[in-house]
């Protein structure tokens, strides 16, 4: 293989891992703020311990025992700190697949 073609396989697999670093990225910050919209319901759960609790069920509002939905909300906020943990392993494994790809590449011109 040619140079010329080492350096445009090099290019694609750049873009290719930016291209994958960017979906990872809006998938974390999805995630990172649906996590903040459950730690708050937790904290107002928590601040009123007396009134009615309910649940969005599609578009209508459906009364749910508190501590049903405490612990429902508990059990969505570890999955989703798991998958917040998930994503920064992965954007790092591929921010240092970008770098490792860049460094050969500056070689390959290098040469």
């Amino acid at each position: 293989m040619s140079n010329q073609e080492d350096a445009q396989k090099m290019m694609m697999q750049l873009q290719q891992t930016q291209q994958q670093m960017q979906q990872v990225q809006i998938q974390k910050e999805e995630t990172r703020s649906e996590l903040q919209g459950i730690k708050k319901a937790l904290n107002e759960l928590d601040k009123d311990e007396d009134g009615q609790t309910y649940q969005r069920v599609g578009d209508i509002l459906v009364a749910k025992d508190r501590e049903e939905l405490k612990e429902e909300l508990e059990e969505k906020k570890e999955d989703l700190e798991v998958r917040q943990k998930s994503f920064e392993k992965k954007e790092k494994r591929l921010q240092e697949k970008m770098e490792e790809t860049q460094e050969q590449f500056t070689q390959q011109m290098g040469q």
